[in-house]
């Protein structure tokens, strides 16, 4: 379904598992290619998977702009409940079966505001991309 509904919104999704694995490449360096050429990453973080050991990659070390998705009383781990309010590019966002789509409407709402208020700052405060 969320895959559906950021294809139908005109974005192009990657799961990172179906993706082609590339001989001399770890499991850790294609998930950073697929993130680091996108504007933002969706994490589902309903039950474990391998997302587990990605996520503080994208999130703290890459820096990744990343919406979280959680269905509301679940949770694959408590691990990541204190970065959510520590670190500005990532958020939560908990859905029940009648408004995932909403939910997903509204982290691509937020991962632009975001976006655009970072890119803000930075024309405000780094001198090499201040307007001219």
């Amino acid at each position: 379904r969320i895959q559906t509904h950021l294809e139908e919104l005109g974005f192009y999704t990657y799961i990172i598992k179906e993706q082609p694995d590339v001989v001399a490449e770890s499991v850790m360096q294609k998930v950073m290619r697929f993130g680091l050429c996108s504007r933002f990453v969706v994490v589902e973080n309903s039950e474990p998977s391998g997302h587990l050991y990605e996520f503080p990659h994208i999130a703290k070390f890459a820096e990744l702009t990343t919406i979280v998705l959680q269905r509301k009383g679940e949770g694959a781990t408590w691990m990541f409940e204190d970065l959510y309010h520590k670190l500005k590019s990532i958020k939560k966002f908990e859905y029940d079966d009648g408004d995932l789509e909403q939910q997903i409407d509204l982290g691509i709402c937020w991962a632009n505001e975001y976006l655009d208020s970072f890119g803000k700052y930075q024309q405000s405060n780094l001198p090499w991309l201040k307007p001219h």
